[in-house]
């Protein structure tokens, strides 16, 4: 009875952290696009890479409209 309560807890230790990780990994990724991205091509933009900042700024458009569109949502 004892080993299936330790082994019980070990299973939702191990569920629990793999939710924190998909949260936090999903925090991640809105904080970039969100905040990262325009922030780097802003830099990029007024330090006179033009020729870099504007393709960048394509692609992540593309990301931006095109991907969710691609997964269905």
């Amino acid at each position: 009875m004892f080993t299936l309560f330790i082994l019980g807890i070990v299973l939702f230790v191990f569920k629990l952290v793999l939710f924190a990780v998909r949260a936090a990994w999903g925090i991640t990724k809105v904080l970039v696009f969100v905040i990262g991205i325009p922030l780097m091509l802003l830099a990029l933009f007024l330090t006179g890479l033009v020729t870099l900042a504007v393709p960048l700024l394509v692609i992540s458009l593309l990301a931006a409209f095109i991907g969710p569109a691609l997964k269905g949502k």
